[in-house]
């Protein structure tokens, strides 16, 4: 899989958080990133109810390296 355009790692955070609307297009954007599972989840289900019906969203993990530390 390639990576999307909105691919855009940072340090100390284990997801992106991307999302999409097929009406507007077909790519990812980038929304928001999280620093663990728990974070994950309370983010895109606050981001599917603020955003509305036919949003998606789609968590990626970034590479270790950029993981937290500890």
């Amino acid at each position: 899989m390639s990576s999307p355009q909105a691919y855009d790692p940072q340090d100390g955070y284990r997801y992106q958080i991307l999302c999409r609307n097929q009406q507007y297009g077909r790519e990812w954007e980038h929304c928001d990133y999280a620093k663990d599972r728990a974070e994950r989840k309370h983010l895109i289900y606050n981001y599917a109810l603020a955003y509305g019906g036919g949003w998606e969203f789609k968590p990626i993990l970034l590479p270790r390296k950029f993981w937290p530390k500890g």
